[in-house]
């Protein structure tokens, strides 16, 4: 990606993909030299689709904008954001273990569920499913990344709004 390219989602804020990835590349390459904890949340909207049909697509890139404020607010900082598809969001954790990614995605998920968005239609309500997973010795990041998404699905197959960790 060239320098001049945007690195940021105008609508949400996240780092775009490509960008995302290199940060995370090189959180996979430092914790596996130092031998310090990585872990990636895989967070996406539950009932996108639905939402757009029934709040408007304006309604809902303004939820997905506070997905993001919930999420950097959850976060407090701890690793970046990416925008990874339309309604999906990973986030690179360095020195921070499952366990307490799993904790950040729980307070996330709980977050989003008592925090009221606005339409025309009337006030809703997001959902998110979300996968957790650590990084294992010697895995790349790609894997880790597919992983964590792998860890959504299961979520959302289990009825969404809900945390899976690998």
């Amino acid at each position: 990606m060239s320098e001049h390219a945007p690195q940021v989602c105008p609508l949400t804020g996240a780092y775009l993909r490509p960008y995302f990835e290199s940060l995370l590349a090189k959180a996979v390459s430092d914790a596996h030299h130092a031998r310090i904890p990585l872990t990636v949340l895989w967070v996406d909207v539950d009932e996108t689709q639905e939402g757009n049909d029934t709040h408007g697509r304006e309604a809902m890139d303004a939820a997905l904008s506070g997905l993001v404020d919930e999420l950097a607010a959850e976060l407090d900082g701890r690793g970046p954001i990416g925008r990874m598809e339309a309604d999906a969001f990973a986030v690179s954790l360095y020195a921070v273990t499952p366990d307490m990614g799993a904790r950040l995605a729980e307070g996330l998920r709980r977050r989003l569920a008592a925090r009221r968005f606005h339409a025309e239609a009337g006030d809703f309500h997001l959902t998110v499913s979300a996968g957790v997973v650590g990084l294992r010795p010697g895995e790349p990041y790609g894997n880790l990344l597919d992983a964590a998404e792998a860890a959504c699905v299961q979520a959302k197959q289990a009825g969404r709004d809900q945390v899976v960790v690998r």
